[in-house]
């Protein structure tokens, strides 16, 4: 999930300076475009339908690795309860194991001191 989480990070990260980029390119490119010739336009235009095409593509990147993400942590949550509950299980057992014990234990004790009390009784 580590590995997951840190990828949609740098994605994130890349689109956002992809995205920088791009702004960037338009706001220098405007400034100066007084007297621009209809190849120079051209070249423009096609570097942004670049540009955008690549934001496009960064950002379903981006989606997939979201939604992978979002997979491993589900995934992650389930194996999570499954562990707790396999947990409380075993404390279970173990209190269950443990009390049969407090009762044989009691018990021969109990046997115990009924021999030396029946013991006691041929004895006299």
């Amino acid at each position: 999930m580590g590995e997951a989480g840190r990828k949609v990070a740098d994605l994130e990260k890349q689109l956002q300076q992809l995205q920088s980029y791009r702004d960037d390119y338009v706001r220098n490119s405007t400034q100066g475009a007084a007297a621009v010739d209809a190849v120079k336009l051209q070249n423009y235009r096609t570097f942004l339908d670049r540009l955008s095409e690549a934001l496009r593509q960064h950002s379903r990147l981006l989606d997939d690795a979201r939604a992978e993400y979002e997979r491993r942590r589900a995934a992650w949550s389930e194996k999570r309860i499954e562990a707790e509950s396999l947990g409380r299980a075993v404390d279970r057992f173990r209190k269950e194991e443990q009390h049969a014990a407090d009762r044989r234990e009691q018990r021969e004790g109990d046997d115990a001191a009924l021999r030396v009390f029946a013991g006691r009784g041929e004895v006299r």
